[in-house]
């Protein structure tokens, strides 16, 4: 079985919250990256490592090193301090990559949600798969809340930035949980093309025929900002 690296970029603004650290914000009783972390408790004979990226300023305010260690005491962790932010997600990851010379399969997983991971992991096995990411049915969503994918056959062949592709006719919303099969592939991609989101990543797969999977996903939380924090809040309390 091949051992894959996790990795959840955490060096943003938080713009959405007040600029306060998002990952160490709470739902139904966890902080954010606590929450995004437990769907994958079931899968960690698949995970070698996790690295959980911040900046140093984050660093400094927060003590995110020191209470890491408290919420993934006995986990094979790191934290990936970076100097100073960054342009983008995309950049973010490739300093990661970098920093720790990562290389072999990665996921690549936002702390604002939490995923139902078994279809993920089962396809990060497939050898024949360059990258394989979670979709969710739009019906109901606002489209400026996602990145949008076309699917067929179960493989993404298009994707846009919060509308539709120009092309296809199945389309549903991609979840920031990516799998890329190759991190050195993946960091060199990133750098020639000074890419700003992880879905650039993926256009640029596409454009290369790198087949990328599609794995629909039906069960998930989402807490990427207050109102859909709040929906989730107040579902919780019903039950």
């Amino acid at each position: 079985m091949r051992k894959l690296t996790l990795i959840f970029p955490m060096a943003g603004q938080g713009a959405r919250f007040g600029y306060r650290f998002k990952p160490f914000l709470e739902v139904q009783g966890k902080t954010f990256i606590e929450a995004a972390f437990e769907p994958f408790r079931k899968g960690l004979p698949q995970i070698g490592k996790v690295y959980f990226i911040v900046t140093a300023e984050q660093e400094r305010s927060h003590g995110v090193s020191a209470r890491l260690d408290e919420m993934f005491a006995g986990m094979p962790f790191e934290t990936v301090v970076l100097e100073a932010p960054t342009d983008g997600p995309a950049e973010t990851l490739r300093q990661c990559l970098a920093a720790r010379n990562i290389t072999g399969p990665i996921l690549v997983c936002d702390c604002d949600h939490a995923v139902d991971v078994v279809g993920l992991l089962r396809a990060t096995q497939d050898a024949g798969i360059a990258c394989a990411i979670p979709t969710w049915d739009l019906d109901g969503e606002s489209l400026a809340s996602w990145s949008v994918a076309a699917i067929h056959d179960n493989l993404i062949t298009a994707v846009a930035e919060k509308a539709l592709p120009v092309s296809g006719e199945n389309f549903r919303g991609m979840i920031g949980c990516y799998y890329f099969a190759d991190a050195a592939q993946v960091a060199r991609s990133i750098a020639a093309a000074d890419m700003i989101y992880i879905s650039d990543i993926i256009g640029e797969y596409l454009r290369d025929g790198h087949p990328v999977l599609s794995v629909p996903i039906t069960q998930a939380h989402f807490f990427g900002d207050p109102a859909r924090l709040a929906q989730v809040t107040q579902v919780a309390g019903q039950r």
